[in-house]
């Protein structure tokens, strides 16, 4: 199973420990709208919280994937309203190293 579908199932399923193998320790989320930058366990937390079930991901299709880079798209609705998400994520050794997210809001 590729490392874009292990992730899709881990964090689906709310698999703390399955997603915190799939990120390297050094692992950083880089938030698009902010620059913000968070940790793995920062990161995992937050997905913890209940957001994955306030935000609906319609059309999710891999761009690309290799062992250093996956790219992916799709189109999220949720409390900040409809966008359409490209997610990059780099690996290294199998797992994912950093991750950032670029968004376009939609009209509805």
């Amino acid at each position: 199973m590729s490392l874009f579908n292990k992730w899709w199932d881990a964090a689906n399923s709310l698999d703390r420990s399955k997603m915190a193998e799939l990120l390297d320790d050094s692992f950083i989320f880089i938030r698009h709208n902010t620059g913000e930058e968070w940790s793995k366990n920062e990161f995992i937390d937050y997905l913890m919280t209940g957001i994955r079930d306030q935000v609906t991901a319609q059309d999710r299709r891999l761009i690309y994937e290799n062992d250093k880079i996956i790219v992916s798209h799709s189109v999220l609705d949720g409390p900040a309203g409809k966008s359409a998400v490209m997610l990059v994520r780099l690996v290294k050794d199998g797992k994912i190293i950093q991750m950032e997210t670029g968004s376009t809001p939609l009209s509805v």
